[in-house]
């Protein structure tokens, strides 16, 4: 029980967080490297993708959020279920604005996967697959429709004692 409240505040703490930052920040479009991760609790195979450039990605600038990073996994995972009959695989990606530092990252996943005896890594570097950056529509302000002025305290007590039946 205890285990489901530390998820349901985690999750509640991660919504909320998404929700002040889409409202504080500005998002950019901006050329991003991006490299995508796949591996699968049923499987020893786990596949990796080369380092693309993206011309049109957008970036929440404050964070350097990308945004539609779902979009970009769901990519990845259609195309291993698709092309390499991989179901039910997780797929992440990673990005960075530089190439070098993407690098690194990139690096360090390959020499983790690599050395590993009981995975087998697969690079998807043949150029089959490639990321394609989606629209990014912004998200739509709400704008609230005319409300008419609350009443006040004594407003409603006057119009519930002329609407009470008398005795």
């Amino acid at each position: 029980m205890m285990n489901f409240n530390f998820k349901y505040w985690g999750v509640l703490a991660c919504v909320l967080g998404y929700v002040g930052m889409s409202l504080s920040a500005k998002v950019e479009r901006a050329t991003v490297y991006i490299f995508g991760f796949s591996a699968s609790f049923t499987d020893s195979v786990v596949y990796i993708t080369d380092i693309q450039q993206l011309d049109s990605a957008y970036i929440e600038t404050k964070y350097d959020f990308l945004m539609d990073r779902a979009v970009y996994s769901d990519q990845l995972q259609t195309y291993l279920e698709a092309v390499k009959q991989m179901p039910n695989s997780t797929c992440a990606v990673f990005f960075h604005t530089k190439k070098s530092k993407l690098m690194e990252e990139y690096d360090k996943i390959r020499k983790q996967y690599g050395s590993d005896g009981s995975v087998m890594l697969k690079e998807l570097t043949d150029g089959s697959f490639k990321f394609q950056s989606p629209v990014y529509e912004p998200p739509v302000k709400a704008v609230p429709e005319s409300a008419e002025p609350k009443a006040t305290k004594k407003e409603k007590r006057r119009k519930a004692s002329k609407d009470k039946p008398e005795k």
